[in-house]
């Protein structure tokens, strides 16, 4: 018979409502029971000394930086004591801005079919559907997707966040990050500002990859190690600067770390969570599902 090969996991979560927290807390602690949750810098430790990776281990990362990550993930995780990462753009922190991409898509929702049809004509988006819009605008470069950004402000002078959508979307300030327990939760950059890092000149992708770094270190006194890209995009230049910058970095591909598959360090896959437990477990074993 052959042997089973020992497999590690990476976990990745965004935001979390507070709906959700009593399901999150059910499956965190069926991680708990059944797998062991290790820092993500264990992990990679291990990796990069070349030791047999270790069975059943899991390591959770939280990208984005949102408030809720605090208020509804980090209880959870205190009362358990159970180690985590959260990828942070800190350029958007303390500043009030939502990811721009939440912003654009909450205000796009909030236009008629028939206003949605001429942001797309105007823009010469390809789909008229706010998700379809905010997708089109992630392929755009820096200047482009900025002037889309205005033209979709322009379009939605009176919005205002709901209550549920800033719970949703509201970013962490300087002093809720370093509320956090360094011994539970450490900190990486997920860039400045969450550009896709693809549509940016090299200069640009440097800047975003450097300062984020430099800037959380400051702020919180700690090492910034890793890295996560935003929307998982990245090409050979994106590549490439992470590596000069960064000890180890996550991606959105999906898939389990063992030791048959060479392993990148700077290209390290994960598992996405699912609200609902059953999923989430059953992904674990079957990371495409």
């Amino acid at each position: 018979m052959a042997r089973r090969q020992s497999c590690a996991r990476i976990l990745m979560y965004h935001g979390v409502g507070v709906e959700a927290a009593p399901a999150l807390a059910n499956q965190v602690r069926y991680l708990a029971r059944n797998f062991k949750i290790v820092s993500f810098a264990v992990m990679v430790d291990r990796l990069a000394a070349n030791r047999a990776i270790a069975a059943n281990e899991i390591a959770l990362t939280f990208d984005d930086g949102l408030r809720n990550n605090l208020t509804v993930v980090y209880p959870i995780l205190k009362e358990l004591q159970l180690p985590a990462t959260f990828f942070v753009c800190p350029a958007l922190i303390g500043s009030g801005q939502w990811l721009w991409n939440h912003e654009m898509r909450c205000r796009l929702k909030t236009l008629s079919n028939d206003a949605l049809v001429d942001i797309r004509t105007t823009l010469l988006a390809p789909d008229p559907s706010a998700n379809g819009i905010v997708e089109w605008m992630k392929t755009l470069r820096l200047p482009q997707r900025r002037r889309a950004e205005e033209c979709i402000r322009l379009a939605t002078p009176v919005f205002n966040p709901t209550a549920a959508q800033r719970q949703a979307y509201d970013i962490m300030d300087w002093n809720e990050l370093r509320s956090l327990d360094p011994g539970l939760i450490m900190i990486g950059s997920h860039t400045m500002t969450h550009p896709i890092l693809t549509t940016l000149s090299t200069g640009e992708i440097s800047s975003e990859l450097r300062d984020s770094r430099i800037l959380l270190e400051k702020e919180l006194d700690r090492g910034a190690d890793f890295f996560c890209y935003p929307n998982g995009s990245y090409d050979a230049r994106v590549y490439d600067a992470v590596k000069n910058h960064y000890r180890a970095a996550v991606t959105t591909e999906t898939g389990v770390l063992n030791g048959k598959d060479p392993l990148d360090l700077h290209r390290l896959p994960r598992i996405p969570s699912a609200e609902n437990p059953a999923l989430t477990a059953w992904r674990l074993h079957r990371p495409e599902a």
